[in-house]
């Protein structure tokens, strides 16, 4: 009869220690669930973060290129219009010196 209470204490022993080892092993499956659910929750609120942040570059971006095009535009319009400008002034200066230049006899 001893030998059946020791097996029992034995029995009873490691059936403890089974449940123990299940109720540690949960605890930590449970414990890296929930790291990985926190880290995964991370993850998505950088990405929205970087989604975000790339979309105003983009937007950014393309209203800086425009500019810049409508800039160089403005820039080649304002020297042909100089240019032409110049060109009028020159031709009406030098037609107005000639004529001067024609009333003068020497």
């Amino acid at each position: 009869m001893t030998t059946g209470k020791i097996h029992l204490v034995v029995e009873r022993q490691y059936q403890d220690d089974a449940e123990e080892l299940i109720a540690e092993t949960t605890d930590s499956i449970t414990r890296t669930l929930q790291k990985t659910l926190r880290k995964l929750k991370q993850i998505k609120m950088e990405q929205r973060y970087y989604k975000k942040r790339e979309q105003e570059f983009r937007t950014i971006s393309w209203l800086t290129s425009n500019r810049v095009i409508w800039y160089g535009a403005f820039t080649a319009l304002t020297v042909v219009g100089c240019g032409c400008f110049l060109m009028q002034h020159l031709r009406s200066f030098f037609i107005s010196k000639k004529t001067r230049l024609d009333t003068y006899t020497f």
